[in-house]
């Protein structure tokens, strides 16, 4: 448009130029034709002033000055030729530019006319374009809403669940507590009960020790009365009818309060057995180690070893009786008949405690047995223990880190409850294993 402009405006230029151009010829006379008025009214004057001889050499000075303008108008008409060629060669050259801005202005025009019309298609392009971009603003905005709405409703669910998972980690932290309180006090009860085994054990030990010194002073009676039956045999041979009957009462006598002494042995040892027993069956629900069993076994023993010095001992009375029975053989029958169903009924209790203390050693087999099955059930239970409490100790190291996050991260969380559930049953799992595993020890 600016290029238009100009072009339009060179047009008018010209336009007055060729207008002004005859005009400049006609100012161009004029200037003559006054100028030779001027000239000859100084020569009017110089001939009416000069006088005498001043007018020949004035007339010469005239004529002179004459050829001289004549000389000057010729070359300002030259030179007005002049200047009038360059001005119709530059207007020639102006029109020539002229006519070609002419054709650049209408090719400007027409590829204006094409641009206007391609503005136009643009803008209603542009237009469409915009009311299907208001569409899909739209739309979307529509559906930044409804994921506005949705992103609202999972927050508070999250939130919910958070708290849900907060209180339900409140309470799994509160069951470790009290699992940890149990498992202390238990620990206490263990230690506790520890220390009275050892006391009970300390006890029957003196027990063992005393009943082994009673069998010592058993066995040196048993040797006095030897002694005392050799002597009376050496007796009874100086005074082979004299003093039988109260010998042999004297015998029976001493056989029943060794009889007596015996069932009260039989009785201890009964007594012992079953204090054993009950002492294995708490040290099997405690913790014990292999020197606390060698100890036990030692005790177990020596409690062996007692019955077999009782079998022992009645052997012996059962021996000394059949020597005094082949002894008095020729004394008496009837004391005879009396004295052999006295030594079958001693025969009899002393079968039935020989099978007591087979029984008893029997038991004694099977409580060994028990006792080995209840220390690998001990061992398997211990690196239970042990395992449980590594995985105890992981998971308290997972509730510091999680409380530790959670202190940190004061925005809400996005994956906090679904990581936290698991965790949870987990440690309510171990919680309900700890629970089985103590029931099973006590």
């Amino acid at each position: 448009m600016q290029r238009e402009g100009r072009y339009i405006h060179w047009a008018d230029d010209l336009c007055e130029l060729k207008a002004d151009l005859p005009g400049l010829g006609g100012g161009l006379t004029d200037k003559e034709r006054e100028s030779l008025d001027d000239n000859e009214e100084k020569e009017e004057k110089e001939v009416e002033v000069g006088n005498g001889e001043k007018g020949l050499e004035e007339e010469k000075e005239v004529k002179e000055e004459k050829a001289r303008d004549g000389e000057r108008e010729e070359k300002r008409g030259m030179e007005e030729e002049d200047e009038l060629e360059e001005l119709r060669a530059q207007v020639v050259q102006l029109l020539l530019e002229l006519e070609e801005a002419r054709e650049v202005s209408q090719r400007h025009e027409e590829s204006y006319t094409e641009l206007q019309g391609l503005l136009e298609d643009e803008r209603l392009a542009s237009a469409n374009q915009a009311e299907s971009f208001t569409r899909q603003i739209q739309r979307l905005q529509a559906q930044l809403r409804s994921v506005q709405e949705e992103l609202d409703s999972l927050e508070e669910e999250k939130a919910s669940e958070l708290w849900e998972a907060q209180e339900e980690l409140r309470v799994a932290q509160e069951e470790v507590q009290e699992l940890q309180q149990a498992a202390e006090e238990a620990a206490a009860e263990r230690e506790n009960d520890i220390a009275l085994l050892q006391e009970e054990l300390c006890r029957l030990r003196a027990e063992l020790e005393r009943l082994h010194n009673t069998t010592q002073e058993y066995e040196l009676e048993l040797t006095t009365l030897h002694a005392e039956i050799s002597m009376k045999r050496q007796r009874r041979e100086e005074q082979e009818q004299t003093g039988t009957e109260g010998e042999v009462g004297q015998l029976k006598d001493k056989c029943l309060s060794l009889m007596d002494e015996c069932q009260t042995l039989r009785n201890d040892n009964q007594h012992l057995a079953e204090k054993l027993q009950l002492l294995e069956q708490q040290r099997a629900r405690e913790e014990q180690d292999g020197q606390k069993v060698d100890e036990e076994q030692a005790a177990k023993a020596e409690v062996y070893m007692s019955i077999l010095q009782t079998e022992q001992m009645t052997h012996q009375v059962n021996s000394c009786l059949q020597k005094n029975s082949s002894e008095n053989k020729a004394v008496n029958p009837e004391k005879r008949i009396e004295e052999l169903s006295e030594v079958i009924t001693l025969q009899d209790q002393l079968k039935q405690a020989e099978e007591r203390a087979c029984k008893v050693q029997r038991e004694c087999e099977g409580l060994k047995g028990e006792l080995l099955e209840l220390q690998g059930l001990y061992e398997s239970s211990q690196k239970e223990r042990a395992e449980l409490e590594l995985e105890l100790q992981r998971c308290r190291a997972e509730l510091d880190r999680l409380a530790g996050r959670k202190a940190q991260n004061s925005c809400p969380p996005s994956e906090s409850p679904v990581l936290s559930i698991p965790f949870i049953g987990m440690v309510v799992i171990m919680a309900l294993i700890w629970c089985c595993w103590t029931e099973l020890l006590s």
